[in-house]
């Protein structure tokens, strides 16, 4: 088997995985009255951090077999060490059950970075959430610093040596000389994809030894990242009350799910990207959602042609939002070239989803 079959298998695998997990949390929130309580909460927010572990696993693990290296995206100047205090406090809230917490050493003065934030934000949370999850306990110390003129250093110091020396291992391996733990294949293939992605910024890995710190990891950054451009997406919106939505959705399962969700919207559907563009061009609609794996042309391809013909005719943009089970860092390259407004990813939560119509809906009644 070739290696882009074994691709195409896992986009597969990915794909409907997504939309049965999407489909059964969704319907999950509309739970019935007697099943109410921390009781049913807690079940249902520790069945989805399960899902959400299996899919981020296939996720990585296509990452690895594709061999395609992130894009590199739009940059921006970022205060390294401030990105990298909301980052760790974020996963410490995230994880306020567990028995490991992120110890941050805040600087008084900024450290100037040249990078693409979702980029460096996304590898940031992987890296020390898995030295979270590895240490377990006690607390994992970051500190950032100026390493010379040309680049800028994270050091992360676990209580335990060994996670400093596994984790710095792991984010240096080559996938094909290395032997998998079973295990711990999820943290693992975690790790891979993030040394890769580290290397794509320009970035390394490196144990060290400190005094007074013990062994721990030094992330290692260059300052400035070579060939990104300034750019930034806009999120248009308009229409009226009630909202007009229109989904393109070729899982009935998943459209379903949308219809649900939406009460009070006028919802209607397509069930291909071809469908779509026809509907657009028809009436107007307030906010498209587009899936982007179904038959015939790609969500992305018909994103493209209602934008092109928007252009061309002259008409107002239509918000069209992709709702997907592609991974966030693709899902951002492809919405900057294809033109879309904002993307949400399968399984979406209902908040996520009302929060999105909510922003449109705040939008309208000001431009009204």
């Amino acid at each position: 088997m070739t290696n882009d079959a074994i691709v195409s298998l896992f986009d597969h695998l990915c794909n409907e995985a997504r939309n049965a997990m999407h489909a059964t949390f969704g319907l999950m929130e509309f739970r019935p009255e007697r099943a109410t309580g921390r009781t049913w909460q807690t079940c249902l927010d520790a069945s989805r951090s399960s899902a959400d572990r299996l899919l981020r696993t296939i996720d990585d693990t296509r990452e690895l077999v594709s061999g395609n290296q992130p894009g590199a995206g739009a940059a921006e100047k970022i205060d390294f060490a401030l990105c990298v205090a909301e980052t760790a406090t974020l996963l410490n809230l995230a994880a306020r059950d567990s028995g490991a917490k992120l110890g941050i050493e805040c600087l008084d003065e900024p450290l100037r970075i040249r990078q693409n934030r979702p980029a460096l934000e996304q590898l940031l949370a992987r890296i020390l959430k898995l030295a979270l999850t590895l240490a377990r306990e006690g607390e994992v110390h970051t500190s950032v610093s100026a390493d010379g003129k040309d680049r800028l250093r994270l050091d992360i110091v676990p209580p335990q040596a060994d996670v400093a020396r596994q984790l710095t291992e792991w984010l240096n391996a080559d996938p094909d000389q290395l032997e998998f733990d079973e295990a711990q294949i999820g943290p693992m293939v975690a790790a891979l994809v993030a040394g890769r992605r580290l290397r794509a910024l320009g970035g390394c890995a490196e144990l060290t030894s400190r005094c007074g710190t013990g062994i721990g990891l030094a992330i290692f950054l260059p300052r400035e990242a070579a060939g990104l451009e300034e750019q930034s997406l806009s999120f248009p919106a308009a229409g009226k009350e009630p909202l007009q939505v229109l989904v393109a959705e070729d899982c009935d399962e998943s459209y379903a799910l949308t219809e649900l969700l939406l009460p009070n919207e006028c919802v209607d559907r397509a069930r291909d990207g071809v469908e779509a563009i026809a509907k657009v061009k028809q009436r107007r609609f307030d906010v498209v959602l587009m899936d982007i794996h179904m038959p015939g042309i790609t969500g992305y391809e018909s994103i493209s042609a209602i934008r092109d013909w928007e252009t061309i005719s002259g008409q107002a943009r239509t918000p069209l939002v992709v709702l997907s089970s592609d991974d966030i860092a693709t899902q951002t390259r492809c919405a900057a070239q294809a033109g879309c407004s904002g993307f949400l990813r399968k399984p979406v939560r209902s908040s996520d989803l009302v929060d999105l119509l909510e922003t449109l809906r705040a939008t309208r009644d000001r431009i009204v």
